[in-house]
């Protein structure tokens, strides 16, 4: 099957990516409808959960019909160093969460879901994450980067085109009430998104760590209701407004730039042709020294409880750093405990502020009575 498409010309293979996403869209919304007959489906997540086991036969059939269920088996250059390749989201997903239950907290609105239905939406969630990233990353990707030639602008090229397509996949949901506005507003963050996923792929050759932060991402976007139990998912995505964009574009646009700067895309070309890419000792050192950095930072910045997510991804460089270079490297060993460190302080941080912001609540609720 992959041996015919290469032999298309390239304009049609992307034609046929984005045809590809479309058929998933309407599977997974059929498999929804199908659930939506059966009352019991009508609880929470459980709907969009039955939607996704359907298309997860789908996307899975797909990946392996175009020959790449290779990608479900490699992991490229291991689990930490993926998280790490993927510092940035791996850090955003843990300060959202956290952000997330400071909002509930604050809001006073903390009744937790039922052991089963929270369930249900980590189920749901890790299938999001799943599905998405199998056929855009999975598929429409390796097609497009196989079919683009190994350069450095067909794989700009690749992710590009692969990444306009996750976003515009977004756009349908204006269906399930969602208004235009803040389905267009979604549609630009996820082809951000797009562009650094798809960069997270190339750049560690491991699809299980876009999965993972993808699912990571949405779970701690959609917290809310999932664990919550406010509102629906429509309602979260609903709220996206113009300042979301504002904040989201430079946010999610600075580190796509620094993970596919010029000796990042060189490397990834070098990989695809087969090269074996030797980390230097130079590399180690800058790795600890930015991991140093982030650790001190999640030291500094640990009273507000938001940055374990800093302080992980400071733990993970400076393990990647003394895999590199494990003689000498005395910055890696002094990042490993700064970061843990910060980590510690970063977790203590949000103990207090989960006890504190109740109290801030009924302080502001007293100034607003007097």
């Amino acid at each position: 099957m992959r041996e015919k498409f290469m032999k298309l010309p390239k304009w049609l293979v992307a034609v046929l990516g984005f045809v590809m996403v479309a058929l998933f869209l309407l599977i997974m919304n059929g498999g929804g409808m199908a659930a939506s007959l059966v009352p019991a489906f009508h609880r929470g997540y459980t709907m969009q959960c039955m939607a996704e086991i359907v298309a997860a036969v789908y996307t899975l059939a797909m990946l392996f019909l175009f020959g790449y269920g290779r990608a479900l088996k490699e992991t490229g250059e291991g689990f930490v160093k993926g998280f790490y390749v993927g510092g940035f989201m791996t850090g955003y997903c843990l300060f959202a969460a956290a952000a997330m239950v400071y909002v509930q907290r604050m809001s006073g609105e903390m009744q937790v879901q039922s052991f089963g239905m929270i369930l249900i939406y980590l189920l749901t969630m890790f299938l999001v994450g799943l599905n998405e990233e199998v056929i855009v990353r999975g598929v429409v990707l390796n097609l497009l980067l196989d079919r683009f030639s190994d350069t450095k602008k067909g794989v700009f090229g690749a992710i590009v085109i692969s990444s306009l397509i996750f976003g515009c996949a977004h756009i349908p949901n204006v269906f399930s009430g969602v208004p235009l506005s803040s389905a267009l507003i979604q549609a630009v963050q996820a082809t951000l998104l797009g562009v650094l996923f798809a960069t997270i792929y190339v750049r560690s050759g491991n699809l299980w760590i876009c999965i993972i932060l993808h699912a990571g991402t949405d779970f701690a976007g959609l917290m809310a209701s999932g664990i919550f139990g406010n509102g629906e998912m429509t309602d979260m995505i609903g709220n996206l407004s113009l300042i979301n964009l504002v904040v989201t574009v430079p946010l999610f646009l600075i580190p796509c730039v620094i993970l596919l700067r010029k000796n990042k895309l060189e490397e990834i070309v070098r990989r695809r042709k087969g090269e074996m890419v030797i980390p230097t000792a130079q590399e180690a050192e800058n790795t600890a020294t930015v991991s140093l950095v982030l650790g001190i930072l999640s030291i500094v910045m640990g009273c507000s409880g938001y940055t374990v997510g800093i302080g992980l991804v400071g733990l993970l460089g400076s393990i990647v750093s003394k895999r590199i270079k494990p003689q000498e490297n005395g910055v890696a060993t002094a990042a490993m405990v700064v970061s843990i460190v910060g980590m510690v302080f970063s977790l203590l941080g949000m103990v207090f502020m989960m006890a504190m912001l109740p109290m801030m609540g009924d302080m502001q609720n007293m100034e607003n009575f007097l």
